[in-house]
């Protein structure tokens, strides 16, 4: 017997475009949400992706050079030729570019040891299994009962560096179902709504590959991330 298409099924809905935080000959920044892929990945064939999304923006091709998991919000930039991807991935890369990220983090009182500032350097693995030289550098911007607001700095782009350094300082960055704790989630999800990795690429800056002068971009945190500091602070004040 031959099945009939079931006409009824709702398509698809086409996403939204994403906000536009520069555009220039060369390349495009966007701010990216968390929950949207960068490209079309085989786990998830449904999902939409923010290469397919920005392509039907700006009407031709765009080429990524830089990662941000699905997870995560923030910053998310596209070269318009395999060219200028290449030539932004090499200053990007360089030493002096700066990748800063927020974080809300465990700060348990039994772990202050670190202090409001630290540095890790643990080699990460990668999906060969070969260990990776990698730094990432935290600094407690807001501190909270017990976690606290946290600006991530990286040096290197290994897989989940963040959330893997975090989780070896003990200080595991909450709404992170693979690297974090679950009770923790799903406390922060009862009492501060708080639905989503708490992860955001909010500044980036680095040298321009054309003209070398150095240059800043900026995604301010969005607002399912401000409202859950408000209730902490909220929280604190009462």
């Amino acid at each position: 017997m031959t099945e009939t298409p079931d006409d009824s099924a709702e398509p698809t809905p086409t996403p939204p475009p994403l906000p536009v935080l520069r555009q220039e000959e060369d390349f495009i920044a966007v701010s990216k949400p968390s929950g949207l892929l960068v490209h079309r990945d085989k786990h998830y064939p449904e999902a939409h992706a923010a290469l397919q999304i920005v392509r039907d923006q700006v009407g031709q091709y765009v080429y990524p050079f830089h990662r941000l998991d699905r997870a995560t919000s923030g910053i998310l930039m596209f070269g318009l030729s395999s060219e200028s991807a290449a030539a932004l991935q090499k200053c990007l890369s360089s030493p002096d570019a700066h990748k800063d990220y927020l974080a809300l983090m465990r700060y348990p009182g039994s772990n202050k040891e670190l202090g409001a500032s630290w540095t890790m350097d643990r080699p990460l693995t990668d999906d060969k299994g070969i260990a990776r030289e990698c730094r990432s550098d935290f600094q407690v911007v807001e501190a909270f009962s017990r976690c606290a607001l946290v600006q991530c700095r990286i040096f290197t782009g290994r897989y989940h560096q963040i959330r893997r350094h975090a989780n070896h300082a003990g200080r595991h960055v909450i709404g992170d179902t693979t690297h974090g704790k679950g009770r923790i989630n799903a406390t922060f999800r009862k009492l501060y709504g708080l639905e989503r990795l708490f992860l955001h690429l909010q500044r980036v800056e680095m040298a321009h590959p054309k003209s070398g002068e150095r240059f800043v971009l900026e995604d301010p945190m969005p607002e399912e991330l401000t409202q859950v500091l408000d209730r902490l602070r909220a929280v604190a004040d009462s």
